[in-house]
């Protein structure tokens, strides 16, 4: 049990970690480029991002760290695949809007997330469900981030 509860920890925390280095990455682009542009007026405010990516990034390691409870069994292993996609996938959106400014391709690339997110959804569905739960606020905060992205390259 006290294994379980490490590697859980340390799931959280790698989530946590990779989080802060993303956002520290971000931080200069936001300032001098993102502050520039015209966004939608559904935009929350910028402190928002930060709580909000926070305890997505929890939710997400609880899931993934859940799923390789059971990767030896073949759904699990399965909605590992998809899982692993959608997280490195969304670790690589923000160098893709942030620093290389390709707001198109973020929009793009928001949709594969979601998309690969959704299919780890339907794989865990009842089998895995706390894996269920813990993704489905991050789809909706997706689907909404995908919003934004939209918005933003519509606007510039």
């Amino acid at each position: 049990m006290i294994k379980k509860m490490l590697g859980l920890l340390l799931w959280v925390f790698t989530f946590q970690l990779v989080g802060f280095l993303i956002g520290r990455m971000t931080q200069l682009n936001i300032v001098t480029w993102y502050q520039t542009l015209n966004k939608s007026t559904f935009n929350p405010p910028e402190i928002v991002f930060p709580i909000v990516w926070s305890i997505l990034y929890i939710m997400i390691a609880v899931a993934g760290w859940y799923l390789w409870q059971k990767r030896n069994e073949p759904r699990a292993k399965l909605a590992l695949v998809f899982y692993a996609i959608q997280v490195v996938m969304n670790w690589l959106w923000t160098p893709i809007f942030f620093q290389l400014h390709m707001i198109q391709l973020g929009f793009y690339w928001i949709i594969g997330i979601i998309t690969f997110n959704f299919i780890t959804i339907l794989i865990s569905g009842k089998h895995y469900k706390l894996t269920t739960i813990m993704l489905v606020p991050y789809l909706f905060w997706l689907m909404f981030a995908g919003y934004l992205n939209w918005s933003i390259w519509m606007n510039n």
